[in-house]
C-alpha cells in the first residue's frame, strides 16, 4: 500500500473526470486509514467535499471521517446536523454509529455507548452495518465484563457478519462461550434478588452456590478470563465457607494463581489443601514433584501421557498401560481424558487375562463417567461377556480421536455362518460413528477420487446404516481382492486424506454377507470373521481395520490405473475361454458367460483402446458430473447456512421470551416486596 501512495496521489492530481477524481480521493483516504495515518486519511476524505460532490457522497465521506477522527470537534456537530435533517431519517443508524466512533476514539466511552444504542434503536436495516454496531457495543460490554449485555449483541451480529470479516472468528467464539456462560449468570442474578427478598433463602443459597462454581469453571477454562474467575471463586469461598466444593475451589484458585504468576497466592492455596484435606486426590497430586509443571502445561502433558498409553496398549505393553493409568489417576483424576485412560486400563486387563478385574474396571468406568462414548463401549463389552462371549486379544477401542473398533467375539456356535467365497460381488464400506463427519464432504471426496482415477469404471455410492455405525457403501467390485485394491488406492491418495481428516474404517464385504448384517447379525462378529477367516496374508490385501487418516507407506497411484493386477507374462486362463460363434444361438448360461468375459476384458483395457472421440466424450461426461457435484455441494452449503440462520432466529426469539419472563419475575418481586412492606407497616 505504501509503495502505491505516490502513484495514487499523482493520479488524483491529474484526473480530469470529477466522478473518477472523487472515487480516487476516497480510495486515497482508505489507503491512509489502512496504513494507520489517521490525520492524512481524515484530510483526504475532507477534500472530497470540495469537488462539487453530491450529497450522498458527502455523507459517506463524513461517516468515513468519523472512523479516523482524532481531536476534531467539528465533525460531531456536522453529524448531529445531519441527524436533524429529515431526509436522512433512513440513515440515522449510520450517523449515530459514526458519532459513537468519534466519541470512542476520544475514550469517551459513555457517550459512545449512548450513540451506539441510538444507532441500534434507529436502524431500519438488518445488514452488516447494524451487525458492526452490535459488535462494537458487544466489545465494550465484554471488556467491562457485562456479559449479560454483550451476549445478545454478539449473537445478533453473528447471523449478519460475512465469514470473510476480520471480526467473524472472535464474534463466533464469544457467542459460543457467552451462550454457555450467560444462562448461569441470569440464574445467579435472579436467585440473588430472591435471596435479598428472603424468598426461600435456603433453596436460593443452594442454587447460587452451584451457579458460582459453574460460572467460575467456564470463565477459567473456556473464556480464559482469569481475573473474573478468581473474583467468582473468591465470592464462592466467602458466601459458602462450608461448601462440599471448597477443596475444588481451592484447587481451581491454585491453578489460576499459578497461571497468573502469583506464586505466593498459589503456595497459600496449596498449603490450605494439604492442611485441610490431607487425604484428598488434590493433596496426593500435589505431592508429585512435577505437579507445578503439569498444572502449567495441563492439556499438553495429559495428552502426551494418553498417547504414550495408547501406543503401549497397541503394542501389548500391559505393565506400561497400567502404570500410566495410575499416574493419570493421580495427576488427571478430573481430566476429560480420564474415561479413555480407564478404558485402556480395563482392556489391558483383558490382554493380561484377568476377567474379574476387567469386569470391576468396566463397572467403575460406567459408574464414574455415565453418558460418555467409553461408557457405552464398556456397557457393550460387559453385555457380551455376560452372554458367554470372550474379548478378542487384539481388541481395539473406537472413538472420535482415531480409535478404530471394539470387538467382542462370540463362540462359533453363536454366530451366523458368513460366506467365505471371495470371488463374488463385493462392496467397500467406509464406516464412521454417527454425526462424526460431514457426509457431503466424504461423498464428494470419494466421487472426486473416482473421477480422477477411473475413466472406464463407474461406481455407485450410497449411505447406509450398519449398527452401530453409518457407512458410505461403494460398489460394485468383482471380488474381495479387487475391493481391497481399491481401498488401498483410496487410502494412499494424498488429496483424499487431505480432504477427509476424520478417522474412518474401511471394510470389504460381499453382497451376501451384507444381507446377513442387515438381518441383524452384529458387525463385530463379521469383523472377527474377516480377521480370522478372510485376511489370509495375501500380498494384495489391505489391513482391513485401519483408519484412512493414519499415514501409510502406499505409493501414489497414477491416473487410469486398472483395478486388476498387472499381467505377469503367465497365460491368462480367463481370456482363453472359447468364444461362441456369432451364428450359434446362445443359451442363458453362455450369454451370461459372454457378458462376464466382455466385462472382464473392459476392466483390463486401458485408455489407449478408445478412440480420441470416445476419450473426449468420457472426459466431457466426467467433467459434467464433477460440476454437478460441485453445484450440489454449493446447494448443500446454502441450505446449511439457511438452517444456521433459522437457529439464530430461534435463539433470538428465545432470548426475547427469556427477557419477557425476567421482566415478569421482576414485577412479581416488586409486588411481593410492596406486599411485605405493607404488612410491616400494618403491624
Amino acid at each position: 500500500y505504501r509503495d502505491a501512495l505516490p502513484f495514487l496521489i499523482q493520479t488524483v492530481k491529474s484526473e480530469k473526470s470529477g466522478i473518477q477524481k472523487r472515487r480516487l480521493q476516497f480510495l486515497l483516504g482508505q489507503v491512509y486509514a489502512h496504513l494507520g495515518e489517521r490525520e492524512n486519511a481524515y484530510n483526504a476524505y475532507e477534500q472530497i467535499k470540495k469537488l462539487s460532490t453530491p450529497y450522498d457522497e458527502v455523507f459517506n465521506a463524513l461517516v468515513a471521517q468519523s472512523q479516523v477522527a482524532t481531536g476534531d470537534g467539528e465533525i460531531i456537530g456536522e453529524l448531529q446536523k445531519m441527524a436533524e435533517n429529515k431526509k436522512n431519517s433512513a440513515y440515522l443508524d449510520r450517523i449515530y454509529a459514526a458519532i459513537g466512533d468519534v466519541y470512542l476514539s476520544r475514550n469517551n466511552v459513555e457517550k459512545a455507548i449512548e450513540n451506539y444504542l441510538l444507532a441500534e434503536e434507529k436502524s431500519v436495516r438488518n445488514g452488516v452495518e447494524k451487525a458492526l454496531t452490535h459488535v462494537t457495543l458487544g466489545d465494550i460490554y465484554f471488556e467491562r465484563k457485562d456479559f449479560l449485555k454483550a451476549e445478545p449483541r454478539y449473537s445478533q451480529a453473528l447471523g449478519a457478519l460475512p465469514r470473510s470479516s476480520g471480526n467473524y472468528a472472535r464474534v463466533e467464539f464469544r457467542t459460543d462461550v457467552l451462550g454457555e456462560l450467560v444462562p448461569h449468570m441470569e440464574v445467579l442474578a435472579r436467585q440473588d434478588s430472591l435471596r435479598q427478598l428472603a424468598v426461600q433463602p435456603d433453596e436460593s443459597d443452594k442454587i447460587i452456590e452451584g451457579e458460582l462454581f459453574r460460572i467460575g469453571s467456564i470463565a477459567k477454562d473456556r473464556l480464559g478470563d482469569f481475573e473474573f474467575a478468581v473474583e467468582v471463586y473468591n465470592r464462592h469461598l466467602t458466601d459458602f465457607p462450608e461448601s462440599i466444593r471448597r477443596k475444588e475451589v481451592y484447587h481451581q484458585l491454585y491453578q489460576l494463581y499459578l497461571r497468573m504468576g502469583n506464586r505466593a497466592m498459589a503456595k497459600s492455596l496449596r498449603d490450605k489443601i494439604i492442611s485441610e484435606f490431607p487425604q484428598s486426590e488434590y493433596a496426593a497430586a500435589m505431592s508429585d514433584p512435577d505437579y507445578e509443571h503439569v498444572v502449567r502445561n495441563y492439556a499438553r502433558v495429559q495428552d502426551s501421557l494418553y498417547q504414550q498409553t495408547y501406543l503401549a496398549y497397541r503394542q501389548g505393553q500391559v505393565e506400561t498401560v497400567q502404570g500410566n493409568f495410575k499416574r493419570a489417576q493421580k495427576l488427571f483424576f478430573n481430566g476429560h481424558l480420564m474415561p479413555k485412560f480407564m478404558l485402556l486400563n480395563a482392556l489391558s486387563l483383558a490382554q493380561s487375562g484377568n476377567p474379574e478385574q476387567l469386569n470391576t474396571a468396566l463397572s467403575e468406568l460406567i459408574q464414574k463417567h455415565p453418558g460418555t462414548e467409553e461408557t457405552k463401549m464398556a456397557q457393550q463389552i460387559l453385555a457380551g461377556l455376560s452372554e458367554g462371549k470372550t474379548l478378542v486379544a487384539n481388541v481395539q477401542p473406537f472413538s472420535g480421536i482415531d480409535w478404530e473398533s471394539h470387538i467382542v467375539a462370540g463362540n462359533a456356535a453363536d454366530s451366523v455362518c458368513f460366506e467365505k467365497e471371495k470371488n463374488l460381488p463385493h462392496s467397500l464400506l467406509l464406516l464412521f460413528p454417527p454425526n462424526s463427519l460431514r457426509k457431503n464432504e466424504l461423498l464428494f471426496a470419494v466421487s472426486d477420487f473416482n473421477f480422477s482415477n477411473f475413466q472406464i469404471r463407474s461406481f455407485h455410492t450410497d449411505y447406509t446404516y450398519v449398527s452401530p455405525y453409518e457407512a458410505l457403501q461403494i460398489k460394485p467390485f468383482r471380488s474381495f481382492e479387487e475391493a481391497g485394491r481399491y481401498a488401498s488406492m483410496l487410502a494412499g491418495d494424498s488429496i483424499f486424506r487431505q480432504n477427509i481428516t476424520t478417522g474412518i474404517v474401511p471394510l470389504v464385504i460381499s453382497d451376501k454377507n451384507m444381507e446377513i448384517l442387515r438381518d441383524g447379525e452384529p458387525l463385530e462378529n463379521y469383523i472377527s470373521f474377516v480377521t480370522n477367516e478372510l485376511n489370509d496374508g495375501l500380498s494384495d490385501s489391505i489391513p482391513l481395520i485401519v483408519s484412512v487418516k493414519i499415514p501409510q507407506t502406499i505409493t501414489e497411484t497414477e491416473k487410469n490405473v486398472p483395478l486388476e493386477p498387472e499381467k505377469t507374462g503367465k497365460p491368462d486362463i480367463s481370456s482363453k475361454k472359447p468364444t461362441p460363434k456369432q451364428s450359434e444361438r446362445l443359451t442363458d448360461e453362455q450369454r451370461l458367460e459372454e457378458l462376464e468375459r466382455k466385462a472382464e476384458e473392459a476392466l483390463r483395457q486401458t485408455g489407449d483402446v478408445f478412440s480420441k472421440r470416445d476419450r473426449e466424450r468420457i472426459l466431457k461426461e466426467r467433467e459434467e458430473a464433477r460440476k454437478e457435484w460441485i453445484k450440489q455441494r454449493e446447494r448443500d452449503l446454502k441450505q446449511r447456512e439457511k438452517v444456521r440462520k433459522e437457529i439464530l432466529k430461534q435463539r433470538e426469539r428465545e432470548r426475547k421470551q427469556k427477557l419477557k419472563e425476567q421482566e415478569r419475575l421482576r414485577k412479581e418481586k416488586l409486588k411481593e416486596r410492596e406486599r411485605i412492606v405493607q404488612q410491616r407497616n400494618e403491624k
